[in-house]
């Protein structure tokens, strides 16, 4: 009930914020279903708003592409400029005439979010990082993300370096899908260069139940930001959420969002199946059994299915529990008509007997 709750004022402040424009609503969110691509939840998903260090995914995103092309490699070396030395933080404090290694660099990005990293990168692919963030724009355009536009690689402020939650999600989605071995070092929590110990930003991913990457963001215009992954029941499902007024409500948001959309998928935490596998063992005691009996896009459909399935078939289903149960399948909503309260045997022994007047049946727990 605290859940729900909490979920309609997140979702009320996004709508008083993010429908007052058309251009920019620094509130926004989106979750899509990693296989199908479908969008399970949105609000303000393009609206254009600033990246923050969410940048640094696609300049991760052409690393990997460079590294997969052989125009780098892991231990290739990274010259640092003058104008790399003197991004401010968050950096590694990188020496102007020094050099970094791609592997120690890639690390950096993901997990300390480095500026100074990020400009390095930059200008020993394109010599600059204005050309680098014109190489951006044009990956950009090809993976679909049409209302993003890149000015640097970092996502410092600039008030032309624009994207929104959508485009964001397509970016997420394209890295994990082109560079899945790549993609595991997001996963990491912490990295060692030259004897210090950085911890990841990620805070929601140490917590999450099946999160596995991938970035945070911020900037003052922005708000806290972040893309999201996490994958339960071989189910991955990447949310990214804008605006947030602190690290930990932005953290919370997303979380509430996400357990929704997985428990929409009938989908629950590792926690939760091994509630269930308990439940399961005594189960086979009692009369824990459901047979379905139907499922339906509109619910008085389903409720004709119960009726017509006691009245045709009562000793099937004699003093047992008609229900009528939402489900959602590739994020659409249907309804189940099922009878409850059966045993085991009884369940299958219901089923086999229905399925003989060629009627659709099969047993849930």
């Amino acid at each position: 009930m605290k859940k729900n709750l909490l979920l309609i004022i997140i979702l009320n402040s996004f709508l008083i914020l993010g429908f007052s424009s058309n251009i920019f609503a620094k509130k926004a969110a989106i979750v899509i279903d990693f296989d199908t691509e479908e969008v399970l939840f949105e609000v303000n998903a393009d609206t254009r708003n600033y990246p923050a260090s969410l940048t640094k995914i696609m300049t991760l995103y052409i690393v990997f592409d460079y590294i997969k092309k052989g125009k780098l490699s892991y231990d290739s070396q990274l010259s640092v400029s003058n104008i790399a030395a003197s991004r401010s933080p968050s950096k590694l404090y990188l020496e102007a005439g020094s050099s970094i290694k791609v592997r120690d660099a890639i690390n950096a990005l993901i997990i300390k979010s480095a500026n100074d990293v990020a400009t390095v990168v930059s200008e020993n692919i394109s010599g600059s990082e204005k050309e680098f963030a014109k190489l951006m724009t044009s990956y950009a355009k090809n993976l679909g993300m049409n209302n993003t536009t890149f000015k640097n690689a970092s996502g410092l402020p600039n008030r032309a370096q624009l994207t929104t939650a959508r485009d964001i999600a397509k970016l997420s989605h394209a890295l994990i899908s082109n560079f899945p071995e790549e993609y595991k070092l997001f996963s990491k929590t912490k990295f060692t260069y030259k004897g210090k110990t950085y911890k990841t930003h990620n805070k929601l991913m140490l917590s999450y139940d099946g999160a596995d990457g991938i970035k945070t963001g911020y900037i003052k215009a922005s708000g806290f930001q972040l893309a999201f992954s996490a994958v339960r029941d071989d189910k991955r499902l990447i949310g990214i959420i804008f605006g947030g007024d602190t690290g930990s409500q932005r953290n919370q948001s997303l979380k509430i969002i996400m357990d929704k959309e997985f428990a929409e998928l009938n989908i629950k935490t590792k926690s939760s199946n091994k509630k269930i596998v308990k439940k399961e063992e005594t189960a086979k005691k009692k009369n824990a059994y459901s047979i379905v009996v139907g499922t339906f896009k509109y619910r008085n459909n389903a409720e004709k299915q119960i009726k017509l399935i006691k009245s045709k078939y009562p000793v099937s289903t004699k003093d047992k529990i008609s229900n009528i149960v939402l489900i959602k399948v590739s994020g659409k909503q249907l309804y189940e008509s099922r009878f409850e309260n059966f045993s085991k045997k009884e369940a299958y022994t219901a089923c086999k007997r229905l399925k003989k007047y060629n009627r659709d049946c099969f047993v849930r727990l």
